[in-house]
């Protein structure tokens, strides 16, 4: 008995050195990323970027059996412009393509300079310093607030234009991503939408609602706090 006790020890302590050593040697990577928006008004130009930090991580293996081979993350914040008259354009992390978003934006939009499959691609987008105008049809969605001390009054913008949604002489000139060193953006959404912790406690969409069922397509109903900055409140 006590032999079967020591094999039984024994065996435990190699297959949990196995899966620890499976764990340890999961690949990670990590980037930051930086969108910048630039908007000429009459002439003028105006900039505002965000950095977000994206993580890549090879699943565990019972992960992996289950269809999920990696992992992903982000943390950071929606890029926004500040424009004349205290209104505010905004590139929020989602709400682009089907497949769009913080954690693929930058696999999608540097896919012509990355290796076509494999985590292999990650390791060159981490250790790149890639830079590039972004293509509209990888645009995130654009918005702003008729109020911005009211988030149901949040609409969307035409990127084609901005001056439907700001008046004459106000035109999107880009849309830029480049992996960068600078540190991730953070503070700046809680200054400018001073609701925004708000709603991030009450796990609330734009509109108040925490129903988990969403009954129609009004925009402040379908957006929630992630869309302009992942995190909690600071």
């Amino acid at each position: 008995m006590k032999i079967l006790k020591i094999l039984l020890i024994g065996g435990l302590i190699v297959v949990g050195g196995t899966l620890a050593y499976c764990y340890v040697g999961l690949a990670q990577y990590t980037w930051h990323q930086k969108m910048t928006i630039e908007v000429e008004v009459n002439g003028q130009l105006y900039t505002g970027a965000s950095v977000v930090k994206v993580t890549v991580q090879e699943s565990e293996p019972l992960t992996k059996q289950l269809g999920y081979p990696l992992q992903f993350g982000a943390t950071g914040e929606a890029a926004y412009v500040e424009l004349p008259g205290n209104r505010y354009l905004f590139a929020l992390l989602g709400g682009g393509p089907s497949n769009s978003g913080p954690q693929t934006n930058a696999v999608n939009i540097f896919e012509d300079r990355l290796p076509q499959r494999g985590i292999e691609r990650f390791a060159v987008l981490s250790t790149s310093r890639f830079k590039t105008e972004i293509p509209e049809s990888q645009y995130p969605l654009l918005v702003t607030f008729t109020d911005l001390t009211d988030p149901t009054t949040v609409k969307v913008v035409d990127p084609e234009n901005l001056a439907a949604t700001f008046g004459p002489g106000v035109s999107l000139k880009r849309l830029t991503l480049e992996i960068t060193d600078e540190p991730v953006t953070e503070g700046k959404i809680e200054q400018v939408l001073g609701w925004w912790c708000d709603l991030r406690k009450k796990r609330a969409r734009l509109n108040g609602s925490t129903s988990i069922a969403i009954s129609d397509n009004e925009l402040s109903n379908n957006l929630g706090t992630g869309s302009f900055r992942i995190g909690d409140c600071t």
